[in-house]
């Protein structure tokens, strides 16, 4: 298995395998449109994401943004449906979280889906339903736009879980 750290200066295959992870994983997967998958995507300089290669095939990946001081943010963790539950979510965080501690941030949160909450917390993250995940967003829309866009039903609500490295 190959570990590859996704910036601007990446070559455009590594980020097209990101988006492939993320299209079978969540269109596929979970049956979410694809216009909300990708609508909120910054940039492609701002763009850090962490993407697991293996035999050549884009596997699992996740994004990594710094939405304050001191804090890393984890977003859009994805492995491929065929290979779920094989163990390349722990290799994936754990990625993730040197990067985050190699630029200084102790403090790491993720806006996850309730249903995967139970991941996070075998793997040292606490749910915490005293802060908004919105707190840690730097992409959201006008406020009057967010009230009139129609909500979709995806199956799940979203929660924040954290976790601080020593």
């Amino acid at each position: 298995m190959e570990i590859h750290r996704l910036t601007e200066e990446s070559p455009e295959w590594l980020a097209k395998g990101y988006d492939y992870i993320r299209t079978d994983a969540f269109c596929f997967g979970q049956n979410i449109p694809i216009e909300i998958e990708f609508a909120h995507d910054g940039s492609k300089e701002e763009l850090k994401a962490v993407i697991l290669i293996e035999d050549h095939k884009p596997v699992a990946g996740c994004r990594i943004r710094f939405p304050k001081a001191g804090v890393g943010k984890i977003e859009r963790v994805c492995t491929i449906r065929e290979k779920q539950k094989a163990g390349y979510g722990r290799v994936l965080m754990a990625e993730a979280e040197k990067w985050i501690a190699e630029h200084g941030a102790k403090h790491i949160v993720i806006t996850s889906q309730d249903r995967a909450a139970g991941f996070y917390e075998k793997i040292g993250y606490v749910k915490n339903p005293d802060v908004s995940p919105s707190e840690y967003e730097n992409h959201r829309p006008p406020k009057e736009e967010r009230e009139n866009r129609p909500k979709p039903n995806l199956g799940f609500s979203v929660v924040m879980v954290e976790k601080y490295l020593p």
